[in-house]
Formats: C-alpha cells, sequence, structure tokens
C-alpha cells in the first residue's frame, strides 16, 4: 500500500482527532502519500507537513441534506482523484459519508467509529436512525476498527459488520514516564483535604452530573474527612452543572477548572479519580489517571472494563447511579491502604508493555496495530 486516505468530521481537540493525526503523522514517517481530509472548526490540531490536508467546508457534524450532498460530491471527486490503497474514516458523519463515496473507487475501505452511538447519546428514534445507518454504510466498508473489544462485542451485537471484518487497537495515550505535577495551591485546590474529581467535556454523555450529585452525599458520608471536589473540563452541560452542584450544597467544596491542556497537573492534584460516563469506547483519562498512580471509580460501560483491572486498579459502578458512585468513592476514601494499593497497581498496568516491548496503550502500539490491520484486509 502506498497511498492512504483519512478523512474525518473535525480536528478539534480529543482523542479521536489526536489519534488521526497520530496515525497520518506515522504513516507517511514510513514513506506512505497520506492525505488527512477533515471538515472546518475552530482551534483545529495542527497536522505535520509531510502528511497533505484538505479542508472540505461542506464536512460538518449537524446533518444537512444539502452540504451532506457536497461533501458527498466532493470526496468522491478527490477519491477518483488520488486512487488510494486506503480510504480511513473516522467518527460518525465523516464514516457514513467518506464510505459512500469511496464505494467503487478502487480502495480498501476501512472505519474507525472512535466509539459507537448505540446508548447514552441520543433519544431512541435518533438511535434508531444512527443505527440504520452504521449497518447501511457497512456494506461498504472492508475493515473495522474499535478501540477496545468492549467496543466490539456491543457494535457486533448491534449488527454492524461480520466478526471477521473487525480489529482493535487502543486509543493511543501519550503516558510519561515522568508526568508533570503542580502543587494544589497553583492549581487554586485547597491543601491537606481529600480531592475525588473527574476530567471530560461536559457533555451529557459524559455523566458529570452523577458525579456531582454523588459529590453531594460524599460531603455528608466523609463530613470529618472534608473532601473537596474537582471538575476539570468544559462544554454544554457547564451552567446546568454549576447550578446542579448549588443545589448539592457542594459549591464551596468544589472547583470547575474548565477546559485544561495539562491534564496531568490536575490529576496529580486529585486522591480519587471518578469516571461517571454513560458510554465510553475506552477512556483516555481513565488511563492517565491510573498512570498517575490513582485508584479510579468508573461506570460500567462498553470500553471502560478493558482500560482497568476491576477490583485491582478500579471500582466499576452501574452507569448514572450516584448512589454507587458515592459507596464506591467512600469506601476508597475510608480506606487509605486500599488507595494505596490501587494506585500502585493501576500505575504498574498502564507502564506494561506489547509483545514487542512497547507501551502498551501508547501510540506506536497502536500505530502498529492499524498498519497490520491494513495488511490483513490487503491481503
Amino acid at each position: 500500500m502506498k497511498r492512504i486516505v483519512h478523512v474525518i468530521t473535525r480536528l478539534e481537540p480529543g482523542g479521536s482527532s489526536e489519534n488521526t493525526v497520530s496515525s497520518a503523522a506515522w504513516q507517511s514517517g514510513r514513506g506512505m502519500e497520506v492525505t488527512l481530509i477533515h471538515g472546518p472548526c475552530r482551534g483545529s490540531r495542527p497536522v505535520p507537513a509531510s502528511v497533505s490536508t484538505i479542508e472540505l467546508p461542506a464536512l460538518g457534524r449537524e446533518i444537512s441534506p444539502l452540504r451532506d450532498l457536497r461533501a458527498y460530491a466532493a470526496l468522491r471527486r478527490i477519491f477518483r482523484e488520488l486512487k488510494p490503497d486506503i480510504v480511513h474514516t473516522h467518527t460518525s458523519k465523516a464514516g457514513f459519508l467518506g464510505r459512500l463515496a469511496a464505494a467503487g473507487c478502487g480502495a480498501k475501505v476501512v472505519h474507525t467509529p472512535h466509539g459507537h452511538l448505540l446508548y447514552g447519546y441520543y433519544d431512541i428514534p435518533k438511535t434508531r436512525l444512527f443505527l440504520a445507518a452504521e449497518r447501511f454504510a457497512a456494506r461498504f466498508t472492508d475493515g473495522f476498527i474499535a478501540l477496545t473489544e468492549g467496543e466490539k462485542r456491543e457494535s457486533l451485537a448491534a449488527g454492524i459488520g461480520r466478526p471477521e471484518k473487525w480489529g482493535v487497537a487502543h486509543s493511543g495515550v501519550d503516558l510519561p514516564e515522568n508526568p508533570p505535577k503542580v502543587s494544589r495551591k497553583e492549581l487554586g485546590v485547597p491543601v491537606g483535604r481529600l480531592v475525588i474529581g473527574t476530567v471530560a467535556r461536559l457533555e451529557p454523555v459524559k455523566g458529570v452530573e452523577y458525579f456531582v450529585k454523588a459529590a453531594g452525599a460524599l460531603k455528608k458520608i466523609l463530613r470529618p474527612m472534608n473532601p473537596f471536589f474537582l471538575v476539570v473540563g468544559d462544554g454544554a452541560e457547564c451552567s446546568r452543572l454549576y447550578s446542579l452542584a448549588r443545589a448539592a450544597g457542594i459549591l464551596d467544596d468544589c472547583f470547575f477548572a474548565g477546559f485544561q491542556q495539562d491534564v496531568y497537573s490536575y490529576l496529580s492534584a486529585m486522591d480519587i479519580y471518578v469516571q461517571p460516563s454513560l458510554n465510553e469506547a475506552m477512556g483516555r483519562t481513565v488511563l492517565q489517571a491510573q498512570h498517575m498512580g490513582l485508584p479510579v471509580v468508573g461506570s460500567r460501560v462498553c470500553g471502560i472494563p478493558d482500560v482497568v483491572r476491576e477490583g485491582e486498579t478500579a471500582l466499576l459502578v452501574k452507569p448514572g447511579s450516584p448512589e454507587q458512585i458515592a459507596a464506591a468513592a467512600a469506601k476508597l476514601a475510608k480506606d487509605a491502604d486500599l488507595r494505596s494499593a490501587m494506585g500502585r497497581a493501576a500505575a504498574a498496568f498502564t507502564r506494561e508493555r506489547d509483545a514487542a516491548g512497547r507501551p502498551r496503550f501508547g501510540p506506536e502500539a497502536m500505530n502498529a496495530a492499524i498498519y497490520d490491520f491494513y495488511g490483513r484486509i490487503t491481503g
């Protein structure tokens, strides 16, 4: 294979764009001609000069029949001109339009959903529409790459593709040997208090409202320990979460830090990490938190069980249950020895290596797995 074209809806900050740019750069560094097609967005992630880029103004996230038709036509024209060996689509909108446009262009078509939309995102009618679209697009797909076995299993159960078409490549996460640490005082976090925190986009699917509600219960359960709560991230739910924090009586015991580029500094201020997602293909910050030696309380959804060791590095709970989040976090808070043991096991877990000696969850392992998958489907 000589020419690879990647298609993604937007290069906004986040795991899907970070991994797509990483793959494109890795492949171009190994002598392949790589083109990255994306839609417009503010604050787009930079792309190395070795990767050709094409911005399609009509490629957007929201459904718009006229714009989508223009994006489809533009993609089809580009594929015919470039004659790629592999078309690799990413995320739902670019994945749907890109796969349809690639039909008949002679390329092998690979799709990475970067997480399915089967639950936790939309109401039932919209979810059914998405599922029908994914089943239809699967007809034009030579291979799928899931981020975890959980994502693969749930996608197959929903009738998306066949087992032999699926592979797994963990989202590549940069886990530095010595991650940065900053004093709590510098971050505006009180010194000497037990800090329970989360890092997430403040969108409904991330379930941060359940963390805030659990924090209200934990303030009472752990009154002698005087807990403090830290929320790192920004998004559409920000104002609503402030209101929920006020209603839960924790506004004076909670810091909303907003979006932060340096996640590790804020993780270093925590004692317990909570991932309350309603759907999570993998959970990059779950790995980053464990890498910092934090015990995790996480939702038992999709790919989260694949990136922890339940009972050893994390306690998993029912999604959407502030009661179970509070109970698990309280168990860790009250037992310093358990907290310490799980933190040590968590840090060791993220430092494991694959059979080739690469960091198991790192970008190099991800990109090697993707390249091997390309070889599998091209024969």
